[in-house]
């Protein structure tokens, strides 16, 4: 008894706050709509935290998971971290969304570009990490923007069996 409640009081907790801080599930960007901001710290390899504490889970790849409680680190989490800790952390960046603003943990889905000193694009942060063999395709259908591109870094790394492919 003791447990439903107090698992009824949590999704009520969850459900209230992300309503509170304007984190609507069901929100979507326009199409292509993209916001340039600043990344304070990089959590794991596919995630990380916005200067306004907002957090950020990069469409489209998954990274291997860091130690987290009870779970070892999964082969080449470290080395993704820091990848991604290199690119972005202290940087700009360019978020571009493609419809679904917010997974159910609250977190901003987005692209990521690193902005260069001239305020422009200069690297697509999934592209970098499929192509340093140290993050494969989450699920992702044809119809998403960057399919073939991310399709084809990942069938090139693996032909390679290097990185995360060389298990």
């Amino acid at each position: 008894m003791k447990t439903k409640l107090f698992l009824l009081m949590l999704i009520f907790l969850i459900l209230f706050s992300t309503q509170l801080l304007g984190q609507n599930p069901n929100f979507s960007y326009p199409y292509n709509y993209s916001k340039i901001v600043s990344v304070s710290r990089v959590i794991d390899g596919d995630t990380f935290v916005l200067s306004d504490s907002q957090h950020v889970r990069m469409l489209g790849i998954n990274c291997p998971e860091i130690v987290r409680l009870n779970k070892s680190a999964e082969p080449f989490s470290n080395e993704s971290f820091i990848l991604t800790k290199s690119l972005i952390e202290n940087k700009k960046v360019k978020l571009t969304f493609d419809g679904k603003a917010f997974d159910i943990f609250g977190r901003l889905l987005a692209y990521v570009w690193l902005i260069n000193s001239q305020g422009k694009d200069s690297l697509f942060i999934q592209a970098e990490l499929l192509k340093s063999r140290l993050a494969r395709i989450s699920y992702y259908n044809k119809q998403k923007r960057y399919y073939e591109l991310f399709y084809n870094l990942q069938r090139t790394t693996m032909r390679k069996r290097l990185g995360i492919w060389s298990q």
